[in-house]
Order: C-alpha cells, then structure tokens, then sequence
C-alpha cells in the first residue's frame, strides 16, 4: 500500500496535501522576515534616537530690550547691556549714550567691551559729512593697531542717509572693527560710533540696534 508500482501515478488527495504544506511554510518564513526587518528597524530607530544628543530649543521670543529715549531719536538694546553713563560721574560721562555689553569703566580709555555704541551730539561748524572725514581717523583710539579708516557708502537708519567710515585693527590680540556714522540733526551733528572686538564684522547685536533706529526731532 505503501510502494507504487512502475507506471503508477500518486491520488490527486496526496499531491493537493504535499501543495498545501509547502504553501503555508512558504507564507510563514515569507511573515518571519517581514517581521524581523520591521524589529529591526524600529530597534535601530528607537537605539539611534537615545543614543544623540538632543538639539537646541528655539524659542519664539528673542532677548528683552531696553529703549534708549532722546530729544531727536530713539533706539533698543538688550537688557542684559550696561548704561555706562549712568554709572559714570557726570565729569566722565561720554557723548549722550554709551552703552556696552560689558561693564567697563568709562575712564578707561584702553579696555572695550566686545560690543559697544557711543552716540555724541554737538554744533559743528563742519556738516556731517565733513564731520566724519575729519574725525574718523578717531575710530580706533585706544587700540594696539588701529589701520587707517575706510569711507563707506552711506548708511541708512530710518529713511536718513549717514556719512559712514570703518576702521579695522587689533586690540589685546584680537580682530577689532569700528564704524562712525554722522547726521546733520536739526542745528547740530549727530555722530555715532559702534566697535565690535574679537571679529572683523559687527556683531547682530549691533545690527540689530542700528536696525531699531528712529529718529524723533519736530
């Protein structure tokens, strides 16, 4: 019963059985390497994941600022940045503004902040063009080698063109940068001079003051 005689041809019931076993292996190692791909991947995912460092938080707001209030114009600041005239004696006090983001003693001619904004106002015989060209070579006083300053084209701060001049240089080892502006503002000229150290570009804090500009006279 269990020998097949030469020409003897196995029942269509054992041939459909044998079909049908090897089917189902077929489909179960076919879902068995579905099913470790799948493992696999959401094992790498998960390890990878752990394993990286977390990346930085944005957040929605930027620093606080501070408004800076003038007769003939206005300007922000960050919060963190030290008002070196209001701590200064009113003798060593210097220009109408002098804010910094370091605290630095305004009778120290020869230690800077790496950021900093000076704006004086003064008559002047001379208009603000002029102004800058005769006192540009300033920009720089005070550093170890200071290069002689640069004319720039004008600059505009709310929708008024200023004489701009540069100076680039070094200080304690360091790239230093220094532009003055000048504006005729209504009788007299207003001049402002802004120093980066440690770069050979202004820093966004300082654009970012310059941007926030405005002027307020009649």
């Amino acid at each position: 019963m269990g020998h097949l005689y030469p020409g003897q041809q196995p029942s269509p019931q054992q041939r459909s059985r044998t079909g049908f076993w090897c089917a189902l292996a077929c489909v179960l190692t076919l879902l068995a390497i579905v099913f470790l791909a799948v493992t696999g991947g959401v094992v790498y995912l998960v390890s990878r994941d752990r394993g990286s460092p977390p990346g930085p938080t944005e957040t929605a707001s930027g620093p606080e600022l501070v408004s800076f209030e003038h007769e003939f114009f206005s300007f922000a600041y960050p919060a963190t940045w030290f008002d070196l005239n209001k701590s200064a004696d009113p003798a060593d006090a210097v220009g109408v503004a002098e804010l910094a983001d370091e605290d630095i003693a305004p009778d120290d001619l020869y230690s800077f902040a790496t950021n900093s904004i000076t704006v004086y106002m003064f008559d002047s015989d001379l208009h603000a063009v002029m102004t800058c060209r005769t006192q540009a070579t300033w920009t720089g006083f005070g550093w170890d080698e200071p290069g002689d300053p640069e004319e720039l084209d004008p600059i505009t701060l709310d929708g008024k063109e200023l004489a701009a001049h540069r100076t680039t240089g070094t200080h304690d080892g360091q790239d230093a940068v220094g532009e003055m502006y000048c504006a005729d503002v209504a009788d007299d000229v207003v001049q402002i001079v802004v120093e980066t150290h440690g770069a050979t570009e202004l820093s966004p804090e300082i654009r970012q003051i310059l941007d926030s500009w405005v002027w307020t006279e009649g």
